[in-house]
């Protein structure tokens, strides 16, 4: 029985995960086989093997299960001091024998080997903390404990009856000895196997919680897929792209791809369909439930799904950073274009001062020409101011990455710098937000500092409002001025026109331009300016006051 038992666990280790203790307690199975296969061939082998080796074996089967016990609840191992008890046990097995041959002093050494090991092995099991295997721990501990109280009271009724007591004669007290011991081995053997299946269970319990919760709460969208159709979606691809009620499961992995994604997708996928996942990173556009098209990073690896191929998809949502990447990219491009172009300028500025300086130089003695020169000089000079203070704005522009902005408080704030006079401005909602470059304010600046030099002095209000459209959010500013003239509109974004310095309208444009933002001039001359900003999806909200 014994051996069929090893043979089992031997079994269960080679194809089964098992912890700690498991084989020693397999190899334990092993030794007490021997024993007992030692004590039934008294009369048939040497005394010394059928008796003293065959005692020693039980015993040191018996502590090898401590020692499993040990190891596999408190990953202990057993002191070597307890084993080399085994040492004088064996002096006091040959003296007993050889020199004094007593049965019963024998059944006692074994009984004061083996007795506190069982007892000390189903404290261990009971002991442990472990509320889920607690029916199985103490199951465990009784077989140990009945094999122990056995055992006693085979010693005491040898001590205190007389007579043959050798477990190989026919008492019906050693038959029963025999079955109950063999019985308690089985069911021992039973629950230290099935307290390794429960842990097993366990940890792969607590390991499906942990991934689940990892794959639930992670931000990025995990799908599982075949080449064609989706077998799972964690919560927050579900949310962001599934219907609003179900799952994504059983649907197409192309239906939340743009036609142009979704065309590369299945020309990949098409290539790819002899081997496996390209498992690199590229970039996909997923159009959401309100048609909202969101920028992404996806990597498909591939894995094993219910014993079939399939391919997990982890996708990255990197729009408001390929936003950002995109404003800086423009803002480069600007910045590059504006330092040429302003370079240019003020060389030729310089070369006219230049001019009118040497021709001021030789015109002293004409008063009236030289006070024109004069005046020339200092206009150019101004000019130059002007275009130096543009440079300024225009090199901060692009640098930081764009932020979300309140309308609110940049008109508060531009207000606050410019001399309004009694011109009242209104803004309707206090709540917007617009994902801009931080220099945003300054448009608000532009737009109504032009209001206030050109809107003449029957202007008395300047709004700001929105509407939200299919394509996203107008933002109007209009005043109640005297408007602009349809050949000034044609012009009015260009870099240098006007009466002041040209820049303002020119660098409202290009604040907007770095996260996508558009701006034009839609007012009927006569009735005031109108300038409508085009907030595309994703570049507004509402809700922060």
């Amino acid at each position: 029985m014994n051996v069929f038992l090893t043979l089992l666990l031997f079994s269960f280790w080679k194809s089964q995960r098992t912890y700690d203790g498991f084989r020693t307690w397999m190899l334990s199975l092993l030794v007490i086989s021997c024993g007992y296969f030692l004590l039934m061939t008294g009369g048939s082998l040497p005394v010394f093997l059928s008796t003293i080796v065959a005692d020693l074996l039980i015993a040191l089967s018996v502590m090898m299960r401590l020692d499993s016990t040990g190891k596999y609840f408190r990953t202990k191992a057993l002191s070597p001091i307890i084993y080399s008890i085994l040492i004088p046990a064996a002096l006091l097995f040959l003296w007993f024998t050889y020199r004094v041959d007593s049965v019963v002093i024998r059944g006692v050494i074994v009984g004061l080997l083996i007795v506190p090991c069982f007892v000390a092995t189903a404290f261990i099991a009971i002991r442990f903390r472990e509320q889920e295997t607690r029916s199985l721990r103490y199951g465990f501990a009784m077989a140990l404990l009945v094999t122990a109280l056995l055992w006693t009271v085979i010693i005491v009724a040898a001590i205190i009856t007389p007579g043959n007591h050798s477990l190989s004669n026919p008492d019906p007290l050693n038959s029963i000895f025999f079955i109950v011991t063999i019985l308690m081995d089985i069911v021992a053997t039973v629950f230290f196997l099935l307290l390794n299946m429960a842990r097993t269970q366990t940890e792969l319990r607590e390991s499906e919680e942990r991934y689940r919760n990892l794959v639930d709460n992670l931000p990025d969208y995990i799908v599982i897929h075949d080449k064609e159709f989706i077998h799972y979606a964690n919560p927050a691809a579900t949310r962001l792209l599934g219907p609003a009620q179900g799952t994504l499961a059983g649907q197409s992995i192309y239906s939340f791809l743009t036609p142009a994604s979704a065309e590369a997708a299945r020309a990949v996928i098409n290539a790819s369909r002899s081997g496996g996942f390209p498992e690199y990173l590229s970039e996909i556009d997923i159009q959401l439930r309100d048609g909202t098209v969101r920028h992404c990073l996806i990597k498909t690896v591939r894995i094993e799904d219910k014993g079939l191929p399939s391919g997990l998809s982890v996708i990255t949502d990197i729009t408001e950073r390929k936003a950002a990447e995109d404003a800086l990219s423009r803002a480069n491009n600007k910045l590059t274009i504006l330092s040429s172009i302003t370079r240019h300028d003020i060389k030729n500025q310089l070369m006219a001062l230049s001019i009118y300086l040497q021709l001021s130089k030789e015109e002293l003695e004409t008063v009236p020409t030289a006070s024109e020169y004069l005046k020339k000089e200092m206009t150019i000079a101004e000019i130059m101011g002007h275009q130096i203070d543009f440079t300024k704005i225009y090199e901060d522009m692009g640098t930081t990455a764009p932020i979300w902005q309140n309308v609110n408080e940049s008109v508060r704030r531009a207000v606050a710098a410019l001399p309004m006079r009694d011109v009242q401005v209104e803004v309707v909602r206090s709540d917007l937000a617009i994902y801009a470059d931080p220099l945003f304010e300054k448009v608000f600046y532009n737009l109504i500092d032009n209001a206030l030099r050109y809107g003449g002095d029957t202007m008395t209000k300047i709004s700001i409002s929105c509407n939200e459209t299919d394509k996203g959010l107008v933002l109007i500013c209009k005043d109640d001025g005297v408007g602009i003239t349809k050949e000034d509109k044609e012009h009015l974004f260009e870099r240098g026109f006007g009466k002041h310095t040209g820049l303002g309208l020119f660098l409202s444009r290009e604040i907007l331009s770095i996260t996508g933002i558009t701006i034009v001039e839609n007012g009927e001359p006569g009735k005031g300016a109108r300038f409508e900003m085009n907030v595309p999806e994703g570049a507004y909200r509402f809700g922060q006051s």
